[in-house]
């Protein structure tokens, strides 16, 4: 089996379960009698516990040099606290379980991308038309357990998770093999102390802000957006529709990625996706007509996908291999979890009084993107921020441990 069926596999059954898991998660835990309140503190709980836990997993990775092995032990813990979630009673051990799937589950993805990444840059494999099938089977989870829930009842949501983590494993097993590097103690120290000069590198720190930011314009609609337009009058199946809009808008983008890639390159994938964020939520603020919304959601092939793709090439020419799992968790903590969470949060009292009309700060961040991306552009010239290899410290530090 080649490397792109591989992993084009195993990004579908990790958003097979990403599928299930947003749209329908909170009916679960509604279904076993947690109020609306408790549901929210697992949801918050779960994005800011992946600040620590993923970068954790993808520094380890790094370190022994063996991303399958480590993803496959995540996809199993998965698998388990799934299945434990199908048994476990009341909000306590609930929340206590959820987050241990939580924690486990979100750090497989930092590394895949790498490895997808790695397969782009050393191979020329088109990563978009590998990571668009995490978007197909999204649609396709997400639209099957709808269906499902129209004659069965909540629990078969659980039955749902475990399933697709299930899968995942099997597809996690079936990634070939990493040879892992053995590490002096000197050689540990230096990694440890290369990913803090990544982390702590002006123009890395602020690349991650930024494309964070970009995906946290989307707050509002993901929080929100399906209220808003209930608010307007339209029923359940345009709403179906307005969001598959967005998601096939994503697919189209991912397929014909590979030229684009190359062409634009990282910051101006970002720059023409602040730029769609600004025009899809200020039209998306002023209640448009429907037509109207369904052409400002074809526009999320932009303001996500877009986003995504400058970012993970960002990270991939930007961090030295060795370095690449931890530098891309750095940036998936920062983007689903802490940014994220921090809008979402902040966005609430402002959606609460003003409505569709939040969607304008929204736009307003992507200008700040924008920003952002300005001082990126001056400061990266597109390589390393660090050298793939510092020969003369490491010499240095073995002769320093004689």
């Amino acid at each position: 089996m080649s490397l792109v069926i591989r992993l084009a596999t195993l990004y579908g059954t990790m958003f097979l379960f990403t599928g299930v898991y947003l749209p329908f998660f909170p009916v679960w835990l509604k279904s076993r009698g947690l109020d609306a309140t408790e549901i929210s503190l697992v949801v918050a709980l779960s994005l800011f516990l992946r600040i620590v836990v993923s970068p954790f997993f993808a520094a380890l990775a790094d370190r022994i040099g063996d991303r399958r092995g480590v993803m496959v032990g995540l996809a199993w813990a998965s698998l388990a606290s799934a299945a434990l979630l199908l048994a476990v009673q009341g909000f306590g051990l609930i929340l206590l379980v959820a987050l241990v799937l939580n924690a486990v589950f979100p750090s497989i993805s930092p590394l895949v991308e790498t490895m997808a990444m790695r397969a782009r840059i050393d191979r020329g494999m088109n990563y978009g038309r590998v990571r668009l099938w995490g978007s197909i089977t999204f649609i396709l989870a997400s639209t099957g357990v709808g269906w499902l829930l129209e004659w069965n009842p909540p629990a078969i949501i659980g039955f749902c998770l475990v399933a697709a983590l299930a899968l995942n494993v099997a597809g996690a097993w079936a990634m070939p093999r990493e040879a892992g590097r053995v590490r002096t103690p000197a050689r540990r120290h230096s990694q440890f102390a290369d990913v803090l000069r990544i982390a702590r590198h002006p123009v890395f720190f602020l690349f991650v802000i930024t494309a964070s930011l970009a995906q946290a314009t989307h707050a509002v609609y993901y929080a929100f957006g399906s209220l808003a337009w209930q608010k307007q009058g339209y029923g359940d199946s345009v709403i179906g529709l307005l969001w598959a809009t967005g998601v096939l808008a994503e697919i189209v983008l991912f397929y014909i990625s590979g030229p684009i890639m190359v062409r634009l390159g990282a910051v101006r994938l970002l720059v023409l996706a602040a730029l769609a964020a600004i025009l899809r939520w200020t039209v998306t603020g002023l209640s448009p007509p429907l037509a109207v919304l369904f052409i400002m959601q074809a526009l999320h092939g932009l303001t996500f996908g877009a986003a995504h793709l400058g970012a993970v090439q960002f990270v991939a020419q930007a961090a030295p291999p060795r370095l690449a799992a931890t530098a891309q968790s750095l940036y998936a903590a920062m983007a689903s979890g802490v940014m994220m969470g921090l809008v979402t949060i902040a966005i609430g009292p402002v959606y609460k009084a003003f409505g569709a009309h939040a969607y304008f700060v929204m736009a307003g961040l992507g200008v700040g993107v924008l920003a952002g991306l300005l001082f990126v552009a001056m400061r990266w010239d597109g390589g390393l921020l660090i050298p793939e290899e510092d020969n003369g410290d490491r010499e240095q530090e073995d002769k320093n441990d004689d």
